[in-house]
């Protein structure tokens, strides 16, 4: 993938996030909330979910599609 894609950069978004869920999942909701109002989407939010639920933990290039 090309790494100046800005799917690429969503996916390091989605990942960091799920990192910082790990770590404080109050204020990792907290930014996903403001996201949402700032950028009117909830791409991010049912990414981060969505790859969550998949088993990912936010490791560097870790992407699961099914």
């Amino acid at each position: 993938m090309d790494t100046w894609s800005e799917e690429y950069r969503h996916q390091c978004l989605v990942r960091y996030v799920i990192r910082w869920r790990i770590k404080d999942r109050k204020e990792a909701l907290k930014f996903l909330n403001d996201w949402e109002k700032r950028h009117k989407n909830k791409r991010l939010e049912e990414d981060v979910r969505r790859q969550w639920f998949r088993g990912n933990r936010g490791k560097h290039n870790d992407w699961r599609l099914i």
